[in-house]
């Protein structure tokens, strides 16, 4: 984990989202799918929990490291939009092979926001599938 950069300010929003997936290499047998992957080769979904989390500093003027309304926009179309209530398999990210899973979804969710939001200014991506287990990714 990297560390926090002393004189910035961090501000999370959260976010949610459902979506489905499996897991299944489709040149792999069914029986090396099931060893590797177990019940996750049934088609199955979570509700997401994501927090997006940004750096820099306090704009003097308005008190504000950024526009929270911006932020959820900016969130909701580049994310939320294109993910919720869908099929992660079929999402263009996961074509060629990489596999639908919460890491890659959570890179998947960077690719998207870092562009809109600045590399400089996004800092991280929290991205929990359950209550039980979850993602942060801090970019390339």
């Amino acid at each position: 984990m990297r560390r926090p950069e002393t004189g910035l300010v961090y501000a999370t929003r959260r976010f949610s989202f459902s979506a489905a997936h499996r897991y299944r290499r489709p040149e792999w047998s069914p029986e090396e799918n099931r060893t590797a992957f177990g019940n996750l080769t049934q088609v199955h979904g979570h509700n997401y929990a994501l927090e997006v989390t940004i750096r820099g500093a306090v704009d003097e003027r308005t008190g504000m490291l950024m526009d929270l309304a911006e932020l959820k926009r900016v969130v909701g179309e580049a994310v939320i939009q294109r993910f919720d209530h869908s099929d992660l398999n079929e999402d263009p990210f996961f074509a060629g092979g990489t596999l639908p899973t919460t890491e890659n979804l959570a890179r998947a969710i960077w690719e998207l926001l870092a562009p809109k939001l600045g590399s400089d200014r996004l800092w991280r991506v929290r991205l929990a599938e359950d209550p039980t287990f979850s993602v942060e990714y801090y970019g390339p």
